[in-house]
């Protein structure tokens, strides 16, 4: 008789609480309320002042240790708009992690850059400093560093590469709202840093993003693009550079900024429930946490990840994978694939415009993405990575939840093999 619920038995959670993202009380909704209704109206910030927009942006800074902060429209115009501040020129490479969101890369070209993709750490999935020395050329002039998961890329390497280069670095913490690298919060570590408030992420107004940096010539330059071009203190019809509108509006800010003040006691029981996962997963074979660094003084999660080893279980991840989502809980693969296996960059060419040359004629430099090759991230992708949403972290039964379902499936595992078997018959 089947004991996985894959196979026709029954599953091993049945009574899981719900997840309800974001956490909202009445303080959230008496806030918005409140500018809503403020005299003043104009839930625009146009100059900064005494608003919601730049509160928020003072706060910001202050919790990620930055000078300045910008708040903008959401998470991926914000590397575009940190690429144009840090002075990227049409043509320019950037050297890009192979495993992140498309946004990070995406972002890339839409600053008219070409983005070149470097390997990732086999026990991190964070950039590898040294592939990102042997992605360099003579039209290198920046790196792209992502917090993958909210776990902080070794930034000691990666600065001391791009001094010897001379290059910027731009990083997307896009996952890492509170992540420490040696006691500092990660975004002005660099250049600049970008972060999103997508729904989905551990501080979110259901879209918007934000720049840090502690340059103030990077934030006059990003000032200038996300307000149509005018320069900080300039008339409303002085336009200087060319810039798209960015803005965001009194609400959005103020649902962050009550937000904002959830995030560290959320963040610190991500913590506690993420060391209590690490150490029961030492109970079950072949699937282990990213490794523990020293130097990772703190850790805001968006994904919990775990790295499988096939030969241990007797089958693919895939298959472990849906067996785990069949035993009642949802756990993904991340991104799936490393980012130049995604279509856009698999099918397509780019020139010095950030834009497809196909059926035109090329304009400078042409990059094609058709025999890259970043075989740790291509592993770790195709067959080691599973990632579990971080607002589980927020629930020690959820936490549970996903020991349970590893102990029956390892139990288990030779009823997983043979099934395995029979649907590579079947095919």
């Amino acid at each position: 008789m089947a004991k996985l619920a894959i196979n026709g038995g029954k599953p091993c959670v049945t009574k899981l609480s719900r997840l309800k993202w974001p956490v909202t009380t009445e303080t959230d909704a008496k806030h918005v309320a409140e500018v809503v209704r403020h005299p003043k109206g104009n839930w625009c910030r146009l100059a900064p002042g005494d608003d919601e927009v730049t509160n928020f942006e003072k706060e910001w800074a202050d919790f990620q240790d930055a000078k300045y902060a910008l708040l903008i429209n959401n998470g991926t115009v914000a590397i575009e708009c940190g690429l144009q501040a840090v002075g990227i020129q049409p043509g320019d490479e950037v050297i890009v992690p192979a495993i992140t969101f498309i946004a990070s890369a995406s972002g890339v070209l839409m600053a008219r850059g070409l983005p070149v993709f470097a390997d990732v750490d086999p026990k991190t999935c964070q950039i590898d400093a040294k592939d990102i020395e042997q992605k360099i050329t003579k039209r290198t002039t920046g790196i792209v560093v992502v917090h993958y998961g909210g776990y902080p890329a070794n930034m000691t390497a990666i600065k001391k590469v791009a001094k010897k280069h001379g290059l910027f670095i731009l990083e997307d913490c896009a996952h890492a709202h509170g992540s420490e690298w040696k006691g500092r919060r990660v975004g002005a570590i660099g250049d600049c840093g970008t972060f999103s408030f997508q729904g989905s992420k551990s501080l979110t107004a259901g879209e918007g993003g934000a720049i840090v940096t502690n340059r103030k010539d990077v934030y006059d330059a990003c000032w200038a693009y996300h307000t149509i071009g005018r320069s900080l203190g300039s008339e409303t019809y002085e336009h200087e550079i060319v810039g798209p509108n960015l803005r965001v509006s009194e609400i959005q800010a103020s649902v962050l900024r009550t937000q904002l003040k959830k995030l560290p006691g959320q963040n610190k029981k991500r913590n506690e429930n993420a060391a209590f996962l690490r150490d029961g997963l030492k109970e079950v074979p072949g699937v282990v946490p990213l490794k523990e660094d020293k130097r990772v003084t703190d850790r805001g999660y968006y994904y919990f990840v775990m790295l499988m080893d096939e030969e241990t279980w007797g089958v693919r991840k895939d298959t472990l994978r849906q067996a785990f989502v069949a035993e009642g809980m949802h756990v993904t693969s991340g991104y799936n694939r490393p980012v130049y296996q995604t279509k856009v960059f698999a099918n397509n060419q780019f020139d010095a415009t950030g834009w497809p040359t196909a059926g035109r004629d090329a304009y400078g430099p042409t990059i094609s993405y058709e025999k890259t090759c970043c075989p740790v991230a291509e592993d770790i992708a195709l067959h080691r990575q599973l990632t579990l949403g971080t607002h589980n972290l927020l629930s020690k039964q959820r936490v549970n939840a996903v020991l349970r379902i590893f102990r029956k499936l390892w139990e288990n595992r030779a009823e997983l093999q043979e099934f395995e078997k029979k649907q590579a018959a079947k095919a």
